[in-house]
């Protein structure tokens, strides 16, 4: 049996755009912390995928307002939204920060922990394309929530080993501010994937 009607293709489709673009904006700030050079090209192609973040989410917020048929709760719809938006400005404000401040170039802990940043990414997207089928999809779709989980719990563990060395090994007060600066936007970034993945749990045990 077909849970959503023909009216909500439009809707996922936006949904698994908006999650592209997350996806893309993570692997610019890889990209960053794997070759730090030419910072200003590489934050111009992200603030540019941020625009284009922000006409996607604009356009879901439009259709969610106008449509009367909704692949699940409008509440759940728009917090999905509202974390996707969220994480993207995350992302963005981590490589700002490098450059604002000027921290140099990141050690082997910023790259470890924006690789598990990446990988939720990407399975946060696999999860939210897998939704337009979700009665046949609602295994797979846990399954990446559950993964997205273990990776939240590794970056806290992660998070919080970047900041008792820094306070351990580092004598200047500003380079610790700096470092502790992108390592929340990491962590806070994580922590929105983390919601969306709880979020798409929920969804899977209200309509499946």
């Amino acid at each position: 049996m077909r849970l959503f009607g023909r009216k909500d293709e439009e809707l996922f489709m936006l949904f698994s755009e908006s999650a592209r673009v997350v996806v893309r904006g993570g692997d610019i700030l890889q990209n960053v912390v794997y070759d730090y050079k030419d910072l200003d090209i590489k934050m111009a192609k992200l603030t540019a995928m941020e625009h284009e973040g922000d006409r996607i989410i604009q356009e879901l917020v439009r259709r969610l307002n106008t449509s009367f048929i909704l692949p699940f709760d409008r509440e759940d719809a728009f917090q999905l939204v509202q974390k996707l938006a969220t994480t993207l400005d995350y992302i963005t404000g981590i490589i700002d920060r490098m450059i604002l401040y000027k921290t140099g170039e990141p050690d082997e802990l910023v790259k470890e922990m924006v690789d598990v940043l990446c990988q939720a990414l990407k399975l946060q997207e696999k999860a939210l394309n897998l939704l337009k089928s979700l009665e046949s999809n609602k295994k797979e779709i846990l399954l990446c929530c559950e993964e997205i989980n273990k990776l939240e719990r590794k970056q806290d563990s992660l998070y919080r080993n970047g900041l008792a060395y820094l306070f351990d090994n580092v004598k200047d007060p500003i380079v610790i501010i700096k470092w502790r600066e992108v390592y929340e936007h990491i962590e806070m970034a994580q922590d929105y994937i983390d919601e969306i993945g709880q979020l798409m749990s929920d969804i899977c045990i209200k309509y499946s």
